[in-house]
């Protein structure tokens, strides 16, 4: 509904449907282009060595391996800290921020499931690969209310299910897509594994082929070093307002931010502000969230917030 909204298509399994970037990192790099502006032509206030990093290809976690693969910090000077922001559905000129782990570990598998084809009216003839991966979907969800520690956190979801091209004929084969978030790398394991043994086992008791089982890619856990959070917030406090600035729990999104510290051993902190604006946020509808058709983050409102930001934790760390 918007003057400047997205009329682009792409092709996705074979159909071409709409595109829009949704996640607002266009608000980013704006952002960031405006912060680099300002500490430009200001260059008395502070002192020593900033890279600007403006990463792609966040949404399928191979933006930051790629770059680290291209030489990154070969490239560019390794610094003592790394910071990055992420625009939300929170109020303009507000942030949040976490201390510990920001962001949960991300696993997306594909799961084709192997049977035998047959005609609708000869089910005796087939091993049915929808029924099959039907109950391996709905046995899938025990491994969060059944199996897990419930004071710990994970999430299992069944994004895709494609399975058939007519409605009498059994195919021979189904497929679906999984996606695992988790917080710690031993509730990971944990899921990981009982996400394989529920699948096999099933296509085993419909005496089927075995089923297989695909990486399609994994997010790192995006974590806040303490040590380093306290000067963020202080310094974000200072410039938005201590009203405006909250300590919230971790996310079950991901980010692949991660490893653009981890990979040379050195701490980062990465926080969230807001794109909403007020009348919205405390309006009486649903608030648009991220990859919502509706995502729209207010321009001038968003730039300011984000923009006021990372001057002031940049200048937290290299004013005179």
């Amino acid at each position: 509904g918007l003057d400047y909204a997205s009329t682009d298509t792409g092709m996705l399994d074979g159909s071409e449907v709409p595109v829009m970037h949704g996640c607002g990192h266009d608000t980013h790099v704006a952002s960031l282009l405006g912060a680099a502006e300002i500490l430009a032509g200001n260059q008395d206030a502070w002192s020593g060595t900033l890279v600007l990093i403006f990463q792609p290809g966040e949404e399928t976690a191979a933006g930051a391996l790629a770059m680290l693969e291209d030489g990154l910090w070969d490239r560019a000077p390794r610094p003592e800290v790394v910071f990055g922001q992420h625009v939300m559905p929170r109020p303009v000129g507000t942030v949040s921020i976490s201390s510990g782990p920001v962001a949960a570990m991300a696993d997306s598998l594909r799961v084709t499931v192997h049977g035998q084809q047959s005609h609708g009216s000869q089910p005796q003839d087939s091993i049915d690969p929808i029924v099959m991966a039907a109950h391996m979907v709905t046995r899938l969800q025990t491994i969060v209310s059944r199996e897990l520690d419930p004071r710990k956190s994970a999430v299992v979801t069944v994004g895709t299910f494609h399975a058939g091209l007519k409605e009498n004929i059994i195919p021979a084969s189904a497929e679906f897509t999984l996606n695992i978030r988790t917080f710690d790398e031993e509730v990971r394991g944990q899921v990981l594994t009982a996400v394989r043994r529920i699948i096999e086992a099933e296509a085993a008791a419909s005496g089927a082929p075995g089923p297989k089982i695909e990486e399609l890619y994994r997010f790192p856990q995006c974590y806040n070093d303490p040590d380093a959070v306290p000067s963020v917030l202080e310094a974000l406090r200072d410039a938005l307002g201590a009203e405006s600035v909250e300590v919230t729990p971790p996310m079950m999104g991901s980010e692949d931010f991660g490893h653009l510290g981890t990979a040379i051993g050195v701490p980062s902190v990465f926080w969230m502000f807001g794109g909403t604006p007020g009348a919205v946020f405390d309006g009486p509808g649903p608030v648009p969230v991220n990859h919502s058709p509706f995502f729209a983050p207010e321009l001038e409102g968003s730039l300011a917030g984000g923009i006021s930001a990372a001057v002031a934790v940049l200048l937290s760390r290299l004013g005179n």
